[in-house]
């Protein structure tokens, strides 16, 4: 029997080996989407009938109505996904699927954004913090745009209570917080 690519999608999330389980948990959770997405759309196809024109139609499909950032997004997940089958599965129709979708790939070319916060605005922001004492608001505005970090790096994340990373603060609904790498433990 044919592996369908439905099939090895499922295969790349549940199984033990998989890197998908390394990945940080909003990770996984936007990674599952695209991957649903794929399946939902592509899920059917038997591996050994999918070829470069069919990788190119597809990642074409994608592209289209300027979802060009979108296109390059799932195309990684396939990528990912026949990768795990090439070596974690040592299947060979995954191998071959891996190798044509890195030669066939379609440059879908995204615009990266381009504004930037300026010191002027982050000033601005912090102002208005102190003025209506979100001192804490005014530090971490500082703290994220001198040194050039994202908020989760300056004030941390919910993730699920299974995650690995302990923590002191949980709640019932939202999980556990994960501090930032700025914070102490």
């Amino acid at each position: 029997m044919s592996l369908t690519l439905g099939t090895l999608i499922t295969e790349y999330q549940i199984d033990p080996d998989s890197s998908f389980h390394e990945l940080k948990h909003e990770v996984r959770v936007r990674h599952r989407r695209m991957l649903a997405r794929i399946a939902a759309e592509k899920g059917e196809y038997r591996l050994r009938d999918v070829r470069a024109r069919t990788l190119v139609a597809w990642q074409r499909d994608w592209v289209a109505n300027g979802k060009a950032a979108m296109a390059s997004a799932l195309t990684g997940r396939l990528s990912a996904v026949f990768r795990f089958g090439a070596t974690i599965l040592e299947d060979r129709e995954c191998a071959r699927l891996f190798e044509v979708l890195s030669l066939a790939r379609v440059q879908a070319s995204s615009t990266p954004r381009i504004s930037r916060m300026t010191a002027d605005q982050a000033t601005a922001l912090r102002n208005k913090a102190r003025e209506i004492g979100y001192f804490s608001i005014a530090l971490a505005q500082a703290l994220q745009f001198e040194l050039r970090l994202t908020q989760k790096e300056v004030l941390g994340e919910w993730v699920p209570n299974d995650e690995a990373d302990p923590s002191d603060v949980s709640h019932p609904k939202y999980g556990k917080w994960k501090r930032s790498s700025m914070g102490a433990d």
